[in-house]
């Protein structure tokens, strides 16, 4: 967010190429399950039968569209060779990788292409796979395949028995591997025995807390080791036990795994673990909601206003910039490839034409001190032409800090932090506010689309002042009539503003804003302390 062409769409070339790199990281189940569904919604449910489009009518912006492009063609293949039946050429080193992607389900497969025949077969217990080549010399063939029993009988290559080995690092279902040298046909016999192998991801089905413990059960699995690459668990308190797992939860917040080596019968593989991590609870109380209009005081950081809030995108922001060719944001700060000219108005008369006394009044009861006429804002920016912080001296204690600022951010700056504000004490300490985009970082010129599907915000909208009026507001939607999901214009542009809670038993000393993405730029205009 915000919405962009080409960045943020439902376009099949993009989902068939998560796909493909699904089967390459040997998640052959979900993989099919997005190929399958792309075939369905393009070919079988689109306005264009029997055709891959660019873009579904799942895409919330556009719709279907674009039936003439050709980009998904190419991936398909891709997706439908090298991924689904896993045959990939390497005629460079005199190789033919074989690496089936499909269901575990299937009893019978085969495709037929001018370089190579394959058929795959289940007879009983047993898995035949059928390969011919019409390459010019007779290629090295090698077999990864995904294990459907737990026992190896034998395997016989052309009637002979052959040996094969495991696959060590096979995740998510146990891999062997099979090599016949310099063959233009082979028939490949696998006979099992045992029990079907329990494979996929191991997921506990709750949420953890830090400090919560997990207790994963194997069933039939034997655990052997565990790899946590994430920090996911405390390793001081992680004693294998070979049916279950206990460990402390330790890992920072969201979707997090580790990894369990486990065994059944013959054969061994790393198994997923996937544990969802909350975040801690916090003060749930609504930005503004603890305002007392009479604790508030006003900051005058006067002397640190570099422009005035309108020269945003009148600059032209040149250094740091890749010296070639690139698909870069354009000198304005603004715009994107497709429309490099693309620019926005911003216009704070309306802010302006209600401050009384140097101050900007809010429903809420907090008074902002900024001027009528001159600049109005501290930009920062990793573009040259404003510093990358600035630092306001504080006095005394608070319990918030409320601020209004202004700036830019792009799609890619989504997800991630954008700058950061933080508060400091005298002891040595101090509490931080992350900018992060849409939580609570919005472009100046326009208003995020949120259908809560495709586009989603994950806390309540933050205020807004709508510098063309004054306005504040959480909704623009609404009060302004903004319409439709791309350039969702806001007429002269809006600041945002933010409530940080501190600690009022500490003493402030400064408060330092400090840009960390590319591309963007974050203004403070004010400062207001309640104490």
């Amino acid at each position: 967010m915000p919405y962009s062409w080409s960045i943020n769409n439902v376009a099949f070339a993009e989902v068939m190429h998560t796909s493909l790199a699904y089967w390459q990281a040997g998640r052959n189940d979900e993989a099919f399950k997005l190929l399958k569904s792309s075939v369905l919604d393009g070919m079988y449910l689109g306005g264009s039968p029997g055709n891959f489009g660019q873009v579904s009518f799942y895409d919330a912006a556009r719709g279907e569209c674009y039936r003439d492009f050709g980009d998904p063609i190419g991936v398909a293949s891709r997706a439908l060779i090298q991924g689904l039946y896993g045959i990939v050429p390497d005629l460079l080193n005199n190789r033919l990788l074989l690496r089936p992607g499909f269901p575990v389900e299937w009893p019978y497969a085969s495709l037929e292409t001018p370089d190579i025949s394959f058929v795959y077969q289940q007879e009983g217990p047993s898995d035949v796979y059928r390969v011919s080549t019409r390459f010019d010399k007779p290629l090295t063939i090698e077999l990864q395949c995904r294990a459907r029993m737990d026992r190896v009988v034998t395997v016989t290559v052309n009637g002979k028995k052959t040996q094969w080995k495991q696959n060590e690092t096979s995740v998510g279902y146990p891999c062997l591997l099979i090599e016949i040298p310099s063959a233009k046909t082979a028939e490949i016999k696998i006979e099992w025995a045992g029990r079907p192998v329990e494979a996929g991801l191991l997921q506990t089905g709750k949420a953890y807390k830090k400090g919560d413990v997990a207790k994963i059960s194997f069933q039939s699995l034997t655990m052997e080791e565990l790899y946590d690459p994430q920090n996911v668990f405390l390793k001081t308190r992680i004693p294998i036990n070979p049916k279950e797992f206990v460990a402390v939860v330790t890992g920072a917040p969201g979707g997090r795994t580790a990894f369990a080596r486990v065994r059944q019968g013959d054969l061994s593989w790393w198994l997923p673990i996937e544990i969802q991590v909350e975040e801690e609870s916090k003060d749930a109380a609504a930005a503004f909601s603890k305002v007392v209009s009479a604790h508030c005081r006003p900051v005058n950081m006067d002397s640190l206003w570099n422009a005035p809030v309108t020269a945003i995108f009148k600059n032209e922001y040149l250094t740091p910039r890749s010296p070639y060719t690139t698909l870069q944001l354009p000198k304005q700060g603004i715009g994107e490839w497709c429309h490099p000219k693309t620019t926005a108005v911003i216009d704070d008369s309306g802010l302006r034409k209600k401050v009384r006394n140097q101050l900007f009044a809010t429903p809420f009861g907090v008074n902002f001190r900024t001027p009528s006429e001159g600049n109005n804002i501290a930009f920062t920016s990793l573009w040259d032409n404003y510093p990358d912080s600035i630092r306001v001296p504080l006095t005394g204690s608070a319990s918030h800090a409320y601020l209004l600022m202004a700036g830019s951010t792009n799609h890619m700056q989504c997800h991630i932090v954008n700058g950061i504000v933080k508060v400091h004490y005298t002891d040595g300490s101090c509490d931080s506010l992350e900018l992060i985009n849409p939580e609570n970082w919005c472009p100046i010129e326009q208003d995020f689309f949120v259908d809560n599907v495709a586009f989603s915000i994950k806390a309540p909208r933050p205020y807004r002042v709508h510098l063309l009026s004054g306005l504040v507001s959480n909704n623009l939607e609404k009060d302004l009539t903004i319409k439709g999901v791309y350039g969702r214009e806001i007429p002269g542009g809006a600041g945002v503003l933010l409530d940080m809670p501190l600690n009022p038993k500490k003493t402030l000393s400064h408060l330092t804003l400090e840009t960390l993405s590319n591309d963007v730029v974050i203004g403070l205009m004010s400062i207001t302390l309640q104490q």
